[in-house]
């Protein structure tokens, strides 16, 4: 099972009003993903620093975190999204520490506001890639309850 390395694509709401974020590789392949505001509003702060500045005036639990890993002399190396089941995304970290590695389970939104505050590249697995483009497939799509 490969991994891909995917890019943060855009963030928005859908028709719902849901947050959403959206991952692509480079072949264009697409992870759409809703997320909670909180995790939505740290990942768009990391986007606009000049905002965040603005708004913010005392460190997220996103930026706690990242500050916390720095000084036990930590580093995030990078997050895996590596499964998806019933329409929900798992994530895990990969923080090196002591010449070890710790793999910790997370939700990808806080994975990708971790990673956009560390500069850790984030990748994907073929099989949730596949999953993905399966789920969001037209052709594909479920009727009825």
């Amino acid at each position: 099972m490969g991994e891909v390395r995917v890019q943060l694509s855009q963030m928005g709401q859908d028709e719902n009003s849901s947050d959403v974020v959206v991952l692509q590789d480079d072949q264009g392949r697409t992870l759409q993903m809703v997320i909670g505001p909180c995790e939505a509003a740290a990942i768009w702060l990391k986007l606009d620093p000049d905002k965040a500045r603005e708004l913010v005036r005392r460190p997220l639990t996103h930026d706690l975190l990242s500050t916390l890993i720095e000084r036990l002399g930590g580093k995030l190396e990078r997050v895996l999204i590596d499964d998806l089941s019933n329409s929900t995304f798992f994530a895990k970290l990969f923080i090196s520490i002591n010449g070890r590695t710790a793999i910790i389970d997370a939700r990808p939104s806080d994975s990708i506001a971790l990673a956009l505050r560390q500069d850790a590249p984030i990748f994907a697995t073929e099989a949730v890639l596949r999953s993905a483009q399966e789920r969001d497939d037209p052709d594909d799509a479920e009727t009825g309850d």
